[in-house]
C-alpha cells in the first residue's frame, strides 16, 4: 500500500497509510534505520460502550490531507456504529526531533461517555526486533523503547491530565505472540512495567465525553540517542505546550513555502495548491547531511527485499534541478557536498548511495561475459554536474564553485571527456537510465554531452580557460556522435540506444522506443522543434500511450516492471508520472500559442486528478484502475511535476510578453 501522506523535519520523517496509521519512521537518517519496518505498524484503536475498534477495520471511514501549505496533517477518520468521529493533526516539530498527534475526539452520541483511546507501538529499533527494551518511565508517565543508541519515548497529555493513564509491555513475534496490542481489545492493559528480547507497547488515555462534544488529546513520540536527550525533549513539550509547537510547526513550514512569491498568475488555484504541496513533500524525503532520497515506502520490500530509500545521483540531481528553479537552492548546496564526497577516485558516481555516504545495494555487475566493466549509469555522474551549473547560474556563488572544483567538478570532467570510444566519440556503454540494460543510450550520451558543457562553463567561470576549452571541445565531440550515430536516418528518428556484442564490441541498432529519447532535447543536444526532434516525440507518444481512460505514457514497449493482473495486449505498460510530464514539457517548450499550451495544462491536470488527496504522487499507475503503483511519494514525480508548472507559467508569461516588459 503506497503511504498516503508523510511528515518530517530531514532528521526524522514519518509516513502513514489511508488509516493513518504509523507505517515507516526514519530517524536519524532520512531513508535509514526504519524502527518500524515493512509489514508493521503502530496501531491506534478505540474502546467505548464495551466495544473495540481499530482504526484500520472497515467499519471506518478516512479522509487523508495537510492543512494547505504546510506538513501538518488534517486528516478524519469516523467510525457511524461507534458513533465517534476523529480528526488529526500529525506533525513532526522542525526544531526537534519529535512527532505529535492532536487527536480531536468527538462523541457523536446522544450520551455521556469515557473513550479510550489505545496506541500501540511495533518499534523495530535499527530494522529488526532483538535486544530491544521496552519499560514504563513513571516520573515522566510514559513508555520508552530503546537499544543501544536509538531511544524513543511515547507519552501525552489532555488539558486536565499529563502522562498516559495506564500502559502495559511484553514479548511481540516470539513464540507465535502477535504483540500486547490484542491486550487492548478488552478495553484494560495488563500494566506490565518492562520487558526486554522481542517487544512492543501499547498506552491508553482515558477521556470523559459529554454528548456531542469533543476532547483534544495530544500524543508524541520523541526520538533521540540517550535517555536524556528524549526525557529532556519530553520536558520541552510539556513547558511549552502542545499548543504553541502546533502553532508554530504550521507558521514554519506557511513561512517556508511562502519564501519564494510563487507567481503562478497562468496556472489554475488547483495546480498552484498542489505545486506548493510537492515542494513540502520533496523537502521530507530530503536528509539535513544532504541526500536527497528517492522515497522511502517500505511496502515495496515485497517485490525484492529492497527498498527506494538510497540516495540516486541522478533523482538527486532531477530534484536539484526543480528546487533551484523554484527558488530553494539553498537545500541543493548539501546535496553538492555530499556528491563530492563520495566521488569515486576514477571521478564517476556509483549507482547509489545510503543517507550516511555508504554504498547503497546495486545490480549492476564488475564482470560480464567474462570482461570486467564498471558498474555505473554515466548519467548519475554527468547531470550532477548539469545540476551543479544550473545552481551557480541561479545563485552565482561562486566561492561554493570554487569549493567543489577539486572534489566534484573536474574530476568528473575529466572522467566524462575520457570514458570515450575512440571509434564512435559516443560515451563507452554503461547503464541505461531505467537500470536494467547495457549499451550506449540517447539519454546517457545527452547527458554526458549536457554534463561536458555544464563542466566547461562553470571551469570558464573560475577562471581555467584550458579546461573550459578541452571539455568544451569533448562536449561537441559528443554531441556530432550523437547526431551521427544514434540517429536512424531510415526511421527518421532517433534511436533509444546502440547495442554492443559482447564478443565484438560491434554495436547495432535497438529500434526500441524509450520515452527517455526526451533527455536529446531536454539536454540541449537539438531543439525540441526540430524535425528529428519531433518525429522522435511522435514515436514515443504514438508507440507509449496508455490507451485505457487512466491514460498516460509508459516508459517502454513491453516494460514487465510492477505490471497488475490484467490484459496488457495493447498496452505497453504502467503509465509513468514522469513520462507523463516529459511529453507535457516538450508541448510547452513547442508551443507557439494558449491553444498550443492548452494539451501541456491538460496533462498537468491529469497529474493533479491522479495525485491522492493528500497531492502525494506514485511513480506509476495501474493502467486499469488509475491506482498508486510503486512507491509514494517518489521525490522524483513530484520534481518534475514543479519543473513542469514552472515552464508551463514561464512560457504564457513570454507569450504574453509579460517577460519582456519585466
Amino acid at each position: 500500500m503506497p503511504r498516503a501522506i508523510v511528515t518530517g523535519n530531514g532528521n526524522l520523517l514519518v509516513a502513514m497509510d489511508k488509516n493513518s496509521m504509523l507505517q515507516d519512521l526514519y530517524f536519524p537518517y532520512v531513508g535509514m534505520e526504519d524502527h518500524i519496518s515493512y509489514r508493521h505498524m503502530h496501531r491506534v484503536g478505540i474502546f467505548t460502550d464495551n466495544q473495540f475498534s481499530w482504526l484500520y477495520e472497515d467499519e471506518w471511514k478516512h479522509s487523508t490531507n495537510y492543512i494547505e501549505d504546510t506538513l501538518v496533517t488534517k486528516s478524519t477518520s469516523e467510525n457511524k456504529n461507534l458513533k465517534i468521529g476523529l480528526e488529526l493533526n500529525d506533525f513532526v516539530y522542525p526544531d526537534e526531533n519529535f512527532f505529535m498527534r492532536k487527536i480531536t475526539v468527538e462523541n457523536h452520541a446522544d450520551h455521556d461517555r469515557s473513550i479510550k483511546v489505545f496506541l500501540a507501538q511495533d518499534f523495530h529499533l535499527y530494522g529488526d526486533k532483538q535486544q530491544d527494551t521496552a519499560f514504563y518511565d513513571p516520573k515522566n508517565k510514559s513508555v520508552i523503547h530503546y537499544r543501544k543508541r536509538r531511544y524513543f519515548l511515547i507519552s501525552g497529555m489532555t488539558k486536565k491530565k499529563k502522562g498516559i493513564d495506564s500502559y502495559t509491555t511484553g514479548k511481540s513475534e516470539y513464540r507465535g505472540l502477535e504483540g500486547t496490542w490484542r491486550d487492548a481489545e478488552d478495553g484494560s492493559l495488563h500494566e506490565h512495567p518492562i520487558e526486554q528480547g522481542s517487544v512492543d507497547s501499547t498506552i491508553e488515555f482515558d477521556l470523559f465525553v459529554k454528548r456531542k462534544e469533543k476532547i483534544v488529546l495530544y500524543v508524541w513520540i520523541c526520538a533521540g540517542k540517550n535517555f536524556k536527550e528524549v526525557t529532556n525533549m519530553h520536558e520541552f513539550i510539556m513547558k511549552e505546550t502542545p499548543e504553541r509547537l502546533l502553532a508554530n510547526t504550521i507558521n514554519y513550514w506557511h513561512s517556508w513555502v511562502y519564501k519564494e512569491k510563487h507567481q503562478l498568475n497562468y496556472v489554475s488555484d488547483e495546480i498552484k495548491k498542489k505545486y506548493k504541496q510537492s515542494l513540502l513533500i520533496m523537502r521530507t524525503q530530503i536528509d539535513n547531511r544532504g541526500a536527497i532520497i528517492a522515497a522511502n515506502d517500505s511496502d515495496i520490500m515485497k517485490f525484492n527485499k529492497d527498498t527506494y530509500t538510497y540516495m540516486w545521483p541522478r533523482d538527486g540531481a532531477c530534484v536539484s534541478l526543480a528546487l533551484d528553479h523554484a527558488g530553494y537552492g539553498e537545500i541543493c548546496r548539501r546535496f553538492f557536498k555530499f556528491c563530492a564526497d563520495v566521488m569515486s577516485e576514477e571521478g564517476f558516481l556509483f549507482h547509489k548511495y545510503n543517507p550516511d555516504q555508504s554504498l547503497g545495494s546495486s545490480w549492476h555487475p564488475w564482470i560480464k561475459d567474462g570482461k570486467e566493466q564498471l558498474p555505473l549509469q554515466e548519467d548519475e555522474t554527468a547531470l550532477v554536474l548539469v545540476a551543479l551549473a544550473r545552481h551557480f547560474d541561479n545563485s552565482g556563488d561562486i566561492e561554493f564553485i570554487q569549493e567543489m572544483y577539486l572534489p566534484l567538478i573536474r574530476p568528473a570532467g575529466n572522467f566524462m571527456s575520457k570514458y570515450i570510444d575512440k571509434i564512435t566519440n559516443l560515451p563507452k556503454p554503461s547503464y541505461d537510465l531505467w537500470e536494467r540494460k547495457r549499451g550506449v543510450y540517447s539519454f546517457t550520451s545527452a547527458t554526458v554531452y549536457a554534463g561536458l558543457k555544464a563542466t566547461a562553463h562553470l571551469s570558464n567561470k573560475l577562471g581555467h580557460f584550458h579546461h573550459h576549452k578541452n571539455y568544451l571541445n569533448a562536449a561537441e565531440k559528443v554531441k556530432q556522435a550523437i547526431l551521427d550515430n544514434l540517429y536512424d536516418e531510415e526511421s527518421g528518428r532517433f534511436l533509444t540506444r546502440l547495442r554492443p556484442d559482447p564478443d565484438t564490441g560491434v554495436l547495432t541498432k535497438d529500434y526500441i522506443v524509450d520515452a527517455s529519447m526526451h533527455g536529446l532535447w531536454l539536454l540541449g543536444v537539438l531543439p525540441p522543434d526540430d524535425p528529428r526532434i519531433v518525429n522522435t516525440v511522435k514515436s514515443i507518444f504514438d508507440t507509449l500511450k496508455v490507451d485505457t481512460h487512466v491514460g498516460g505514457i509508459a516508459r517502454f514497449e513491453n516494460d514487465d516492471y510492477m505490471r497488475v493482473p490484467g490484459s496488457y495486449a495493447n498496452i505497453p505498460g504502467n503509465p509513468w508520472i514522469i513520462t507523463t510530464l516529459w511529453h507535457a514539457r516538450w508541448l510547452i517548450a513547442i508551443s507557439k500559442n494558449e491553444e498550443d499550451l492548452k494539451r501541456a495544462e491538460d496533462i498537468l491536470n491529469w497529474v493533479v486528478g491522479h495525485m491522492n488527496e493528500a497531492g502525494i504522487l506514485p511513480e506509476q499507475l495501474n493502467p486499469f484502475n488509475g491506482e498508486h503503483l510503486s512507491v509514494a511519494p517518489l521525490t522524483w514525480s513530484h520534481a518534475v511535476f514543479v519543473d513542469t508548472v514552472l515552464e508551463y507559467n514561464e512560457k504564457n508569461e513570454e507569450l504574453s510578453g509579460e517577460k519582456i516588459c519585466k
